[in-house]
């Protein structure tokens, strides 16, 4: 009984039918790159008897996500494929980090009932304790004059951009540059009062899911057990945080990575596209 690739051209039927990477697939808008990771994952469980809670696909934006569920759902259906998609590890990289977390609670510094910030939230938490900032020797180098609404936004960024590149406050305080050192003891009094008040911000997901896998051996082993494939779309806009992550959790041979270097939307948000450029000459 032979796989229907449906109408799949040949560069995509490789890439279907590569069980074992890792691959690489630069591909344009309109190639359809998520036909073809629909296709590989139906491939996998089909083809292959992997498990879908085995296969971890991690996207870039909710809507992406969204589609890819609905796309294997149906082609799961059509098949007739018996299948639990709910125990896919697929989604954004933050609601994947979420997970994680949620699933080990204890080991984090999180309580129950923590609240997760959106942007308003996280400027108007920083806002109300704009003076424990303010105190901070030297901070004046790197925060701007003017209302504290202004100078919440500025920390936000700041803190927000540290954060996905995995630099400790140490580190920074460290610096003989004293515009850094101030920097450094911004961040630590900002994580500070998220711990106090049991908060979590976007950014700092994908850093308490990394501490998590670094500091807790065993829960690193179950999933990397757990996971078999990894599947990354839009590769290009994976950041440090993310590729790191990728790295701890994946077995070396199975990774399926899915981008396109000329559209690194999220340069902005520190994005790393010299990391695909580098796995596309490693690869």
């Amino acid at each position: 009984d032979m796989f229907d690739f449906g109408n799949a051209n040949d560069g995509q039927r490789q890439a279907i039918a590569t069980s074992d990477g890792p691959v690489l697939i630069t591909a344009g808008p309109g190639t359809g790159k998520t036909y073809t990771l629909v296709q590989r994952t139906i491939y996998l469980i089909e083809e292959c008897d992997i498990r879908p809670e085995s296969i971890f696909i991690a996207t870039f934006t909710e809507k992406a996500a969204k589609e890819l569920v609905t796309r294997i759902t149906n082609e799961l259906a059509s098949r007739n494929i018996t299948a639990n998609i709910n125990e896919m590890y697929i989604g954004t990289f933050h609601a994947l980090c979420l997970r994680i977390l949620k699933e080990h609670l204890e080991y984090t510094r999180l309580r129950r009932n923590y609240r997760l910030m959106d942007s308003f939230d996280q400027q108007y938490m920083v806002f109300q304790s704009i003076h424990r900032f303010r105190c901070i020797p030297e901070i004046e180098i790197v925060l701007p004059n003017g209302g504290a609404w202004k100078q919440a936004e500025t920390i936000c960024n700041f803190v927000n951009n540290l954060s996905e590149e995995l630099v400790s406050p140490e580190e920074l305080m460290s610096d003989h540059d004293p515009s850094i050192a101030s920097l450094g003891r911004m961040l630590q009094e900002y994580r500070a009062i998220l711990t106090e008040e049991n908060l979590m911000d976007f950014s700092s997901i994908q850093i308490e899911a990394y501490r998590l896998l670094c500091d807790h051996e065993d829960i690193l082993n179950e999933l990397r057990s757990a996971i078999t494939h990894i599947m990354v779309d839009e590769y290009q806009d994976t950041n440090g945080v993310q590729e790191t992550i990728i790295n701890l959790i994946s077995r070396v041979d199975n990774r399926f990575y899915v981008g396109d270097v000329k559209q690194a939307i999220y340069s902005f948000r520190m994005a790393d596209s010299s990391l695909f450029m580098e796995k596309y000459n490693t690869y």
